[in-house]
């Protein structure tokens, strides 16, 4: 993690269900409780975890409730302020044995930060979700424990129907600054036996960590349970680590990456497998560590592994992806899509296609395969397909499908919802039917979790471009695209085309962090041709890195305020001398095409509009550009708070100061101006 009722009838009883809980896990929490009183009583529901078991060549399905196929039930198993806890994260479901489901969570104590006093809650749905009986705090409920409990990663053994949650936990201190440290962390594991109606066995689980390694998790969601091959049976549930390999506190020679942990005794043992880490190299913006592992096994009887990236820049490279072709005991590459008959290093560079998404875990299922009694070979992926004012702000959950196997993804997919979310869960209830579980709030990505179920063929079906359209940026050594957010099209202008933008929540946004757009503190040029007849309001043109007082940040906007009469057009430039702008008295809203040039060159500012206005101005010297990710903007401010309205084109940029003989040869159209010092140009003739 790296970071979110009726009284049902007894589940049936599992063969083992006469063995006691024991005293560490499994408390009930009275209703309105909060921690240190008496734990309330209820009875779990939550969604499938493993999917589903294919055993002995024959499909075992969990039985779905009649009323549960085929609907889409919507519930809020938890809800932010409910049950005693701040808020609940980290949600993961499965589907046990009888069918019933069981969604846990963290449930967060005193506020919704990683650190602090964290639970490990569960619930149980045997109503496919529509209900769901009262909170069980699984790890947690012993008296004083106030320990960080999280990432709980639960799978299910098919054969004996033993569930095994998989968790990460630590002590932490609150320093006399306020903030929070996190002790040691360490792996445990606790089980049911009845299908969640108790808990037991909570033990440590020390062999699953490195001797070296000074961060380990579990998951987070469900593990899966291997069908077919050598290793039939074995269960397989995913975790990351950091390592120190050097000064203890020092991360500049810390690797990172992902692991995997097995067992081939049904939850009663658990083996370290599959590593594989990474340099964090935790001064550059590169970092392409896997972390937040989700599995599936193929119909081939290998895993395929896909990653949340530690990069924070790029669109594609969000995701990483590795195979393991011995059932999980260590980890190979995909074949390279750029050189047939190669084969990537494990989690290699190389972007998963078409899944969008911003830094998150993202959860993987498997559909029942045609050669065990299913209707289609097919993976699923669940994750958040866009991000926000910044890369934590997670929006627009949907779920995308791949029929190969996870070589390549659909573009499309079935959207969610519009909202906010954030991580997320699936199972199989029955083999039409998915259930899901996914945190969201109103004005951020988490603190509820709510579920709710869809068919197969809704996303098959479904016909919601999931994947950003681009446009391309033919120069400069990193071919920077931009992602096309919103309904933002290409509109007519003269002989060819630009980029129109509704002013709604249209804009673009690079974020390759490239060294190409890092302006730091040289002399640069930005230009672009505008159009607008916005009466009222702030138009941004070009955005680059951040905004507010203080900010490294370079900006044109147009604006207007029509209470006050005024109107400007500005270029600004904020980094490490201080702030600079510079202005002129119009914003140039008469619907006609206007070229705008900012160039900073030495401790001098110049704004010019189509050759001829120009405003200059002193200052804005040193470094522009931020030491870790940064996007630039077109169209928008980087919170989006505001958006142009109207149209442009043919934005520039050049790590050199143009003159004014230059400018008009832009101006004019030129692509073999300064086209050595060209870092960026974005014509907008194709989105693709």
């Amino acid at each position: 993690m790296r970071s979110e009722s009726p009284t049902h009838p007894p589940s049936p009883a599992s063969p083992l269900s006469s063995l006691s809980p024991s005293s560490r896990g499994g408390t009930p929490r009275p209703a309105g409780a909060r921690r240190g009183q008496v734990r309330r009583a209820g009875r779990l529901a939550v969604l499938g975890a493993a999917g589903v078991a294919f055993l002995g060549g024959a499909a075992l399905l969990p039985p779905a409730p009649a009323a549960a196929a085929g609907v889409a039930a919507k519930s809020r198993p938890f809800a932010v302020g409910g049950d005693g806890y701040t808020c609940f994260r980290i949600p993961s479901i499965i589907t046990t044995r009888s069918g019933a489901l069981l969604a846990f969570a963290e449930g967060r104590v005193d506020t919704c930060d990683d650190i602090g006093h964290n639970d490990i809650v569960v619930k149980k749905s045997v109503d496919g979700g529509r209900t769901w009986g009262a909170l069980t705090v699984v790890a947690g409920a012993a008296a004083g424990d106030d320990d960080a409990h999280g990432n709980p990663s639960p799978v299910v053994d098919a054969v004996t129907g033993r569930i095994s949650v998989l968790y990460a936990t630590s002590d932490w201190k609150l320093k006399e600054n306020g903030t929070r440290d996190r002790g040691v962390r360490n792996l445990r594991a606790v089980s049911s036996v009845d299908e969640g109606a108790g808990w037991r066995d909570d033990r440590p689980l020390p062999h699953l960590k490195g001797d070296t390694w000074n961060w380990v998790s579990t998951g987070p969601g469900h593990g899966v349970q291997l069908t077919r091959g050598a290793h039939h049976g074995r269960l397989v549930v995913t975790g990351d680590h950091r390592d120190d390999l050097g000064t203890p506190l020092d991360a500049s020679d810390d690797i990172g990456g992902g692991q995997l942990y097995y067992s081939d005794d049904g939850g009663l043992t658990w083996n370290l497998g599959a590593r594989h880490a990474t340099p964090i190299r935790s001064t550059t913006v590169t970092v392409t560590n896997p972390g937040e592992l989700a599995v599936v096994e193929r119909t081939d009887g290998s895993l395929y592994v896909n990653a949340r990236s530690s990069a924070a820049c790029g669109y594609n490279e969000r995701r990483l992806a590795a195979l393991s072709t011995d059932g999980g005991r260590s980890f190979t590459g995909l074949p390279d899509p750029s050189a047939p008959g190669s084969v990537l290093a494990p989690f290699g560079r190389v972007p998963v296609s078409d899944l969008d998404a911003p830094p998150v875990f993202g959860s993987l299922i498997r559909l029942p395969p045609k050669d065990l009694g299913g209707t289609q070979d097919r993976i699923l992926f669940s994750a958040p397909s866009r991000s926000g004012g910044s890369v934590s702000d997670r929006q627009q959950l949907a779920i995308r499908s791949s029929d190969d196997e996870g070589a390549n993804w659909s573009a499309s997919g079935l959207l969610v919802g519009p909202d906010r979310a954030g991580y997320s869960d699936m199972s199989l209830i029955g083999a039409d039917s998915v259930a899901l579980v996914y945190e969201t709030a109103v004005n951020t990505s988490h603190g509820n979790i709510d579920f709710t179920t869809f068919s197969p063929s809704q996303v098959t079906g479904a016909t919601t471009q999931v994947r950003l359209p681009r446009t391309s940026d033919p120069v400069g050594a990193y071919r920077d695209d931009a992602a096309v957010h919103g309904g933002a099209a290409l509109t007519p202008r003269g002989s060819g085309t630009a980029i129109a933008l509704d002013g709604q929540d249209d804009h673009l946004r690079l974020s390759s962090c490239s060294p190409d757009l890092d302006l730091s503190a040289g002399d640069f040029t930005v230009t672009a041709h505008f159009r607008h007849t916005e009466s009222d309001g702030a138009q941004p043109i070009f955005w680059a890195y951040g905004n507010g007082t203080g900010a490294q940040q370079v900006f044109l906007k147009a604006e207007r305020d029509a209470a006050r009469g005024t109107e400007a057009l500005r270029g600004v430039v904020s980094g490490s001398g201080g702030y600079t702008e510079a202005r002129l008295d119009s914003s140039y809203r008469d619907g006609q095409w206007h070229h705008v040039a900012l160039v900073r060159e030495g401790e001098s500012l110049r704004l010019t509009v189509d050759g001829a206005t120009t405003a200059i101005a002193s200052g804005g010297t040193g470094d522009v550009s931020p030491d870790g990710p940064y996007d630039i903007h077109l169209g928008t401010r980087p919170d989006r708070l505001e958006h142009f309205s109207g149209a442009i084109d043919d934005v520039r940029v050049y790590n050199k100061a143009l003159d004014p003989t230059q400018i008009s040869n832009v101006r004019g159209g030129s692509l073999t101006e300064s086209e050595a010092n060209a870092r960026l140009r974005l014509g907008f003739t194709t989105l693709w």
